[in-house]
């Protein structure tokens, strides 16, 4: 009869993996924001960069992360992806501010801008109805920071496998 119970050193492994599909689709993410940046073309002033350089730092330390599994790396990569979060939310900020600002002179709006409620100037700023900033960009980068923050939660030495 097989057994149902599960050992510890099976949870042990299955965490390490679980870390490790969490690192990789963190990275997977920030690689696919940093390609929507590209094709968005996103550097048109100084502001543009900021992504480019928060995406950079935390697909630094994800590699630091994958190369050297340490408390130190893990306390870094958190670091880091708490950074993404909190600039993705600014970014998306931005680009609902952007969106709303664009509401009176669109073409399809214009008419109408004034007297729609202000909730629903924020619901067609903030789905793309009006304005050419796209809001799921920014949260990319901070989804990419949520799976890399995840991946390094609660870990330490004494958790991992070798």
């Amino acid at each position: 009869m097989a057994s149902t119970v599960e050992t510890k050193t099976d949870s042990v492994a299955l965490v390490a993996a679980y870390r490790r599909i969490l690192t990789w689709l963190g990275i997977g993410t920030a690689l696919g924001a940093c390609v929507e940046l590209a094709m968005l073309r996103h550097w048109q002033d100084i502001f543009q960069l900021v992504p480019w350089a928060v995406l950079a730092v935390l697909l630094a330390a994800a590699a630091a992360w994958l190369v050297r599994r340490a408390v130190a790396t893990a306390r870094i990569l958190q670091g880091t992806a708490i950074v993404a979060v909190l600039g993705s939310a600014f970014g998306v900020y931005e680009h609902v501010s952007a969106n709303l600002e664009a509401g009176p002179l669109s073409g399809r709006y214009s008419a109408v801008w004034d007297s729609m409620s202000a909730v629903s100037q924020l619901w067609a700023a903030a789905t793309g109805s009006v304005g050419a900033s796209p809001v799921l960009a920014p949260g990319m980068v901070g989804l990419a920071g949520v799976l890399l923050w995840l991946a390094a939660f609660r870990w330490g030495p004494a958790r991992e496998l070798p």
